[in-house]
């Protein structure tokens, strides 16, 4: 599977993305704890999902593109809110 750009990225996922926005800005105005759980219960099901749909050979490369996927988006987030940063990813062959 080939590397999207953003716009497809954005594309193939906006309903996915809307849904978590919103879910996202209630818990952010419950309060701080709400957000922390929001955000591991996320993590939590994306790491269900790799476990329950996928074969123990398919762990490894599933958990390397949602990490790569995760560092994208924070470094996505971090250019559109105007944060001079570069997020750096090491990869071993």
């Amino acid at each position: 599977m080939g590397a999207m750009t953003k716009e497809e990225v954005m594309q193939r996922s906006k309903e996915i993305v809307d849904f978590l926005s919103d879910k996202n800005q209630q818990a952010i105005e419950a309060g701080l704890e709400q957000h922390a759980q929001f955000l591991t219960s996320v993590a939590f099901t994306m790491g269900s999902l790799v476990g329950f749909d996928l074969k123990p050979a398919g762990y490894g490369p599933a958990l390397r593109m949602l990490l790569e996927a995760i560092t994208d988006g924070l470094q996505h987030a971090a250019t559109e809110k105007g944060v001079n940063a570069t997020f750096v990813k090491v990869v071993r062959d």
